[in-house]
């Protein structure tokens, strides 16, 4: 979706995505909700707002993730370029290069961050405008997000779905993944 003024649920992409400006895995502009979606192509923009679930969040983003590469050269962000919404219970994982506003989670951000993560390791990055950064072995902890009460539970191996819970993990395996994505 280029621009969201609605609501995306339960959804996800799966491939890379490239362009000039305001490129995000999923959603460009978001000024609706975005819940329960994920994003896992490698992102690239050339100029501004790269993303790796979205360029610019001006809603609400509950339980998403991004695991791409994320590049670009001003806002770059492993979840999202630029946050002047509010975003909930996500977290990103992949490498994020930029040059300027550029965050393991978030590149810029004056909107409001509760209880999101990226892994310091795997982006590279040290800081983002909002989140907590983790250790590879902590964002595969499940104690990492029961500590601030996701709706999560682990299961034996990655085929495994307990849909019950919003998010599934193979403590010390795997990510969080959504318990309804595809296996």
């Amino acid at each position: 979706a280029a621009c969201n003024y609605g609501t995306v649920y339960n959804s996800y992409a799966t491939g890379s995505v490239a362009g000039q400006h305001c490129v995000g895995g999923l959603v460009g502009y978001s000024y609706g909700d975005v819940v329960s979606c994920y994003a896992s192509g490698g992102v690239t923009g050339e100029h501004n707002a790269a993303g790796g679930l979205m360029a610019y969040n001006y809603g609400t983003v509950h339980s998403c993730y991004a695991a791409g590469s994320v590049s670009g050269n001003i806002y770059v962000g492993g979840l999202m370029a630029v946050n002047s919404g509010t975003v909930t219970n996500s977290y990103s994982a992949g490498r994020v290069t930029g040059n300027d506003y550029t965050g393991g989670l978030i590149g810029y951000g004056e909107g409001v961050v509760n209880d999101c993560f990226w892994d310091i390791e795997t982006s590279g990055q040290k800081a983002s405008d909002g989140g907590t950064g983790k250790t590879t072995s902590a964002m595969m902890d499940i104690r990492t997000f029961q500590e601030v009460k996701w709706d999560i539970i682990a299961v034996d191996n990655p085929n495994d779905r307990n849909t019950d819970h919003m998010w599934n993990i193979v403590s010390h395996g795997t990510y969080p993944f959504l318990s309804w994505q595809p296996v």
